[in-house]
């Protein structure tokens, strides 16, 4: 059974089809599978009529319709589904913040870390330049004067 929107749709799919069909159509005095398209298009449009008043539901649902909506989607279902979708949504928030503070953290520790580095090799360097000025002021006092550069 061909209801009225079906028909609709069908007369729309065939109508953009048609188009582009009947500007390639071969002459309709040839046999062959373009003459039946035509009588086939000939045909859906003689049946293409809408309906006087459209579709309409039912105004009152089954009992067991109405229950399942009520209890699923509005009642108790609903709401426990949607608390437990606000405190998901809080959990990842708050794992997000969390997430955040742990990265600037580490972030922060691996900068005093990188710093201190920095500062013990500067007092290294520092150091071995004095062992080294305090070593060739040694060696020229020994050799009697100043030293040679």
């Amino acid at each position: 059974m061909i209801t009225a929107t079906s028909r609709g749709l069908l007369l729309a799919c065939l109508v953009v089809s048609g188009a582009s069909a009947r500007a390639a159509q071969l002459p309709t005095d040839r046999p062959g599978p373009q003459s039946g398209r035509s009588a086939a298009h000939a045909a859906l449009d003689a049946m293409a009529d809408l309906p006087a008043t459209p579709p309409t539901l039912p105004m009152q649902a089954a009992d067991r319709a109405r229950s399942a909506l009520s209890e699923t989607a509005f009642g108790n279902k609903g709401s426990a589904t949607s608390q437990a979708q606000s405190q998901a949504t809080e959990h990842a928030h708050d794992a997000v913040l969390d997430a955040h503070t742990d990265a600037a953290s580490q972030a922060a520790q691996g900068a005093v870390a990188a710093a201190a580095r920095a500062a013990n090799a500067e007092i290294r360097a520092a150091a071995g330049r004095a062992q080294s000025d305090s070593a060739k002021a040694s060696a020229a006092s020994r050799r009697g004067g100043a030293g040679h550069p």
